[in-house]
């Protein structure tokens, strides 16, 4: 399913909502088919508080995993940009080292984030890691870690440096997990069970036309696979259109480059 992503939205939510009114169109033909009037008839008083029962499990069903999800994107966005803050900060503190050190520190800065952005944020689609970034932050470590701490005169911006470097790695942690399906499948199944059965129930109700019903069948279908594609969408921040982009780390090379 992640190709859907890959596609304009435009054109994955016509593809999806063309199966699903085609799909409810046939199924609602076969239901007119097989029950008379009378029967679907006698179904709208006990039907209409059954239906509106099930609708409203089903909304805060769906109103929970859009807030859970839309939450997470949000949260992975924050992170990446307090990555490339900690970045900032670490590029800013190395003024204060030798000149000799102040090179070295900006080096491996700059390996990192050029490693992040060309080499593991086209990775982070499948949840994989770049081995790669990996060693320019080992490398980043090691330049510190390596230093010969008596050429440095302020131990206070050493340890702060050593602070930002930790929190660095702590938000690149928090980067790859987010970039891995965080809604289980039997979250999946709930929801696309719910959707199904909430479009049958309207199939067991009558109208005089059935192309006004057929219009309104296709209405809730058409809305249920927007709010699925939403969804799925959130759910893969790293993914197609809607994909979070490395801003805030190309911030920190253009601070580099001295650009800004």
């Amino acid at each position: 399913m992640d190709f859907l992503l890959e596609w304009h939205p435009v054109l994955s939510i016509a593809f999806l909502s063309a199966i699903s009114v085609l799909v409810s169109f046939l199924a609602l033909k076969l239901v007119r088919r097989r029950f008379s009037e009378d029967v679907l008839r006698e179904n709208h008083e006990v039907g209409g508080i059954i239906f509106n029962s099930f609708g409203l499990i089903y909304a805060v069903l769906v109103a929970f995993v859009v807030f859970v999800t839309w939450s997470e994107y949000d949260t992975s966005e924050r992170n990446i940009e307090l990555e490339a803050s900690e970045l900032a900060d670490l590029y800013n503190l190395a003024k204060a080292y030798p000149w000799g050190t102040q090179s070295k520190i900006k080096e491996a800065i700059s390996e990192y984030t050029s490693s992040v952005i060309y080499d593991e944020w086209p990775m982070l689609s499948s949840g994989k890691i770049s081995e790669k970034t990996r060693n320019a932050y080992h490398n980043l470590w090691d330049t510190y870690t390596m230093m010969d701490l008596s050429s440095i005169t302020n131990m206070g911006v050493y340890q702060e440096s050593l602070s930002h470097i930790s929190h660095l790695g702590e938000k690149r942690r928090s980067r790859i997990f987010d970039s891995r399906d965080d809604i289980p499948g039997i979250i999946w199944g709930v929801l696309l069970c719910g959707s199904i059965m909430i479009i049958i129930f309207t199939y067991f109700f009558r109208t005089k036309q059935l192309a006004a019903q057929f219009l309104m069948t296709t209405a809730l279908a058409i809305f249920n696979t927007l709010i699925l594609y939403m969804i799925y969408a959130l759910d893969h921040p790293f993914t197609g259109w809607m994909k979070i982009h490395p801003e805030a780390l190309n911030y920190v090379q253009g601070l580099i480059t001295g650009h800004y």
